[in-house]
């Protein structure tokens, strides 16, 4: 089983227990209504409009950090330091967003990327500097859980649109 496949069945899982603890307190019809107006909400997250081929690129650069974070956790998991490191590889600054695309970026959006590519840096060297300890797991996840910050500030932040 691929571990995309894997992530998105934790991801269903995960949902899924978020409804089951929001809803014993809601009677149907406030459920319905609610479910009803949701859609209708407007998102107040900040616009990032981009050409097609900008916002394929940058949700591609934002699956490959998401890839990179999973990949970390499981290797760390096995105490793997080579597949650790080279899940990390693509998520890594040297990997960012082409300068084309940057110019495009809000300046926020620009230094939360920067946190958390450098983050994933940061990791790299750590996991570099422990290599063949027991520490490994606790400093692997330790940082991704910081990291995961920056991606959660980020989506709150900005939607990606298309000209």
């Amino acid at each position: 089983m691929s571990h995309r496949f894997k992530f998105l069945l934790i991801m269903r899982n995960l949902i899924a227990l978020a409804v089951l603890f929001a809803v014993p307190g809601c009677k149907a019809e406030q459920w319905e209504r609610s479910a009803a107006t949701a859609g209708a909400s407007i998102d107040q997250r900040t616009a990032v409009v981009l050409p097609a081929d900008g916002q394929q690129a940058v949700l591609r650069e934002m699956r490959q950090m998401l890839s990179a974070m999973g990949g970390a956790m499981a290797a760390s998991v096995k105490g793997d330091t080579a597949a650790l490191l080279a899940a990390l590889a693509p998520a890594l600054s040297a990997a960012a967003a082409d300068a084309a695309i940057e110019t495009l970026l809000p300046a926020e959006w620009k230094e939360l990327a920067e946190r958390t590519h450098g983050g994933l840096d940061s990791l790299a060297v750590a996991v570099r500097q422990t290599h063949g300890k027991p520490a490994l797991k606790d400093t692997v996840l330790v940082r991704l859980a910081r990291l995961s910050l920056s991606c959660t500030a980020c989506h709150e932040s900005f939607r990606v649109t298309v000209r």
